[in-house]
């Protein structure tokens, strides 16, 4: 695998993103003159100028000519609104949207699955999890002979919560941001998904294997069962045509 290079402006502009959000520059103040900033990173006004460009596309500081560039907001969820915004704005929800979408909520998922069964203090959130489990567990039986739409509408919204609790338990602060703001286009696309009754009841004991391995501090049977579950998401998305 090739090895990504760090250009100057990517430095500086990561540098310059940690100290906004830290609230070392406070919104509606200003950061250093491009002069300032080349002598502080030992670099030239085009490297300052092009880390200016990253910084404002991204919603973090609004650049004037004549005036040094005024800090917008030190909001990690405003941050991420606007990220996660201009990346819906300019890509249509196509079928390598929904593949991007899907591969932002495996790595967050599997990361949430690793730490979860390897924290002490996981009894919490595993009984959420049991909990949800316990529910779609109940509600499979309505599903079995008819088209209950009330109780599949309750499955669903049961297995979303499931899902977000696991979610949330990641200690990657940006990483959930992001996906509650991208998850509204994922949960709408999926939708369309259809499933057998066979298919709903074995992922039910998936998440119920599941919901026992991170009680028991089963890592890899943790992360193996998040995978199947994810992967076998995606390959439903991928037999779709958008």
């Amino acid at each position: 695998m090739a090895k990504v290079v760090e250009t100057k402006s990517s430095v500086i502009a990561a540098q310059l993103e940690e100290d906004i959000l830290a609230k070392k520059y406070p919104a509606g103040g200003n950061l250093p003159s491009q002069q300032e900033l080349a002598e502080m990173f030992g670099a030239s006004s085009r490297s300052i100028r092009e880390a200016f460009k990253s910084l404002e596309a991204k919603g973090l500081i609004k650049v004037q000519q004549g005036r040094r560039a005024e800090v917008q907001t030190n909001s990690l969820e405003r941050f991420v609104e606007t990220l996660t915004s201009s990346m819906i704005s300019t890509s249509a929800m196509d079928k390598k949207m929904i593949r991007d979408l899907m591969q932002v909520r495996t790595t967050i998922e599997v990361s949430a699955s690793r730490e979860l069964s390897r924290d002490p203090n996981r009894t919490l959130i595993v009984r959420s999890l049991s909990r949800a489990c316990t529910r779609m567990e109940q509600i499979l039986p309505s599903l079995e002979n008819s088209k209950d739409e009330e109780a599949l509408a309750e499955f669903k919204d049961v297995e979303l919560e499931f899902h977000a609790t696991l979610i949330k338990s990641n200690d990657n602060a940006i990483l959930t941001h992001i996906y509650d703001y991208l998850a509204p286009q994922l949960y709408s696309a999926m939708e369309r998904l259809t499933e057998t009754f066979k298919e709903q009841q074995k992922k039910v004991n998936e998440y119920r294997y599941l919901v026992d391995a991170l009680e028991n501090g089963q890592t890899d049977l943790a992360v193996a069962l998040t995978l199947v579950n994810l992967t076998n998401i995606s390959e439903k998305f991928e037999a779709l045509e958008f």
